[in-house]
């Protein structure tokens, strides 16, 4: 499974652990789920049922023909079915997974009240692993996870599928030069089955430019594109009251990250606005950051879009929503082209910082990595804020170290004007450590540049094309 051993490995650990018998699989949909539980069931004494929002009556049909129980005339019952579980766990240890999990629950309550029971009284011991899956974030915390669940006294534990990395998305786009697998990147956000479309669109052989615009066109303007994984119908899914959240993420897609930006743009006080980021955080769409140096500094407090393609949408596609709505993709693709280096900018630094992490998890670095994140000043009058692109905080040779970065997505190659910038600013840190400065870059490095970083080791430069 490409990008998800560490959850198979998750998955594997719970298998083996008769501790702990109840697990939950939660991720967009998109991400991977039911290909890694399947992969997982390989080999396995596993019935795996992906239930559907129906009645009763057909949801049983449903799960028998899962389970292979044959029948004649009255359609089993739930204790019919799970009876066959019971039989696979005489034989050795079975794996009951439930994909939709949150549809097998609302068919009738009595179905979770008896998978419970069944978990708590006869499949002791680690007999029956459960696996419990789901793309409702919110729904699974009060079915499971929550202080009110049937489950809470199993401690069931979670495994969450999040994006990809850079890393491993690259994987799926076959022949890909550095710079295209940083824009499809960008514009799929990591999800598994969007890098599996834009690698189809790939295979065509177009140049750079067509090739990323007709990525965009099945991905975003197909008339019948209705991705389950959108933002828009995660909203739809888990909210009722979906205006205000729209709003917020459009606002946070379009530079907006502090509270009395957001509060100013919803027209709403920031002490309700507060508790809407934090329903779009639990949900997986939103995320709140400080400064590396200061974790606990309320006024420097700024949120954000997790994943990129909600932030395509919102930013490229909502924006120009009349566009979108007449069909009019050649005004839509004008204004990407014209916009893509300020959108893919933060996506690039997203990829440096992965990079980076990796690097030093590796111990290829000359510094040990204990936390990185950025650091910015607010200008409280024009509402804007200076920052470095990356900060990391850590050790060198045994000592406290600092590591700046800057990361250039332009056609320019980084100069010395860009170094002098960086260390510039690092001057607002006032710190007796060691200090790095990262140029990371698409384009290369002025030979001017390059021939200072040989010369003074603390300076580092890295282009994209080594980032694979």
């Amino acid at each position: 499974m490409i990008g998800r051993e560490r959850e198979m490995e998750a998955l594997s650990a719970f298998y083996e652990n008769s501790q702990t018998n109840i697990l939950t699989v939660l991720g967009r949909s998109g991400m991977g789920k039911t290909s890694l539980l399947k992969e997982f069931a390989k080999n396995k004494q596993c019935l795996y049922y992906t239930a559907y929002s129906t009645t009763d009556q057909q949801q049983r049909a449903l799960f028998a023909k899962a389970a292979e129980y044959t029948y004649e005339d009255d359609i089993p019952t739930l204790d019919d079915i799970l009876g066959k579980v019971t039989e696979m766990s005489e034989e050795g240890r079975a794996v009951l997974i439930i994909d939709h999990y949150c549809d097998f629950v609302k068919t009738d309550d009595y179905y979770q009240k008896t998978l419970h029971e069944y978990m708590s009284e006869k499949w002791t011991r680690g007999r029956v692993k459960l696996i419990l899956c789901d793309s409702s974030y919110l729904q699974m915390e009060k079915l499971v996870n929550g202080p009110k669940s049937v489950w809470k006294d199993m401690s069931p534990i979670t495994v969450e599928l999040k994006q990809l990395s850079f890393h491993d998305s690259v994987k799926f786009l076959e022949n890909a030069d550095p710079l295209t697998a940083s824009e499809i990147f960008g514009i799929t956000g990591g999800i598994t089955v969007l890098l599996e479309t834009a690698n189809e669109e790939l295979a065509a052989g177009l140049d750079r430019k067509d090739t990323i615009w007709r990525i965009i066109e099945r991905i975003f303007l197909s008339k019948f594109y209705g991705f389950r994984g959108s933002a828009e119908n995660v909203l739809d899914k888990e909210l009722r009251e979906k205006a205000y959240y729209d709003r917020l993420m459009y606002s946070l897609a379009n530079g907006c990250q502090r509270v009395n930006q957001l509060s100013e743009k919803l027209g709403r006080p920031k002490d309700v606005v507060v508790p809407y980021l934090t329903t779009l955080m639990k949900l997986g769409l939103v995320k709140k950051e400080n400064p590396v140096t200061e974790p606990t500094n309320r006024r420097k407090t700024r949120y954000s879009l997790v994943s990129d393609h909600d932030r395509f949408w919102y930013q490229v596609i909502v924006g120009r929503y009349d566009e979108y709505t007449t069909g009019d993709t050649e005004s839509i693709r004008e204004y990407w082209e014209e916009n893509r280096d300020a959108f893919m900018k933060p996506v690039f630094t997203r990829i440096c910082r992965e990079y980076l992490v990796r690097r030093s998890d590796e111990n290829k670095l000359p510094f040990i990595i204990n936390n990185v994140g950025n650091w910015w000043e607010n200008d409280e009058t024009t509402g804007t804020s200076i920052d470095f692109d990356l900060m990391a905080t850590g050790e060198a040779e045994g000592k406290s170290a600092y590591a700046f970065g800057r990361c250039f997505f332009q056609e320019k190659e980084v100069d010395m004007v860009d170094v002098k910038e960086l260390i510039d600013l690092t001057k607002k840190i006032h710190n007796k450590v060691t200090t790095f400065y990262l140029f990371f870059s698409v384009s290369g490095f002025a030979e001017n540049v390059r021939t200072v970083s040989q010369t003074i080791r603390n300076i580092m430069l890295i282009e994209l094309k080594d980032m694979l």
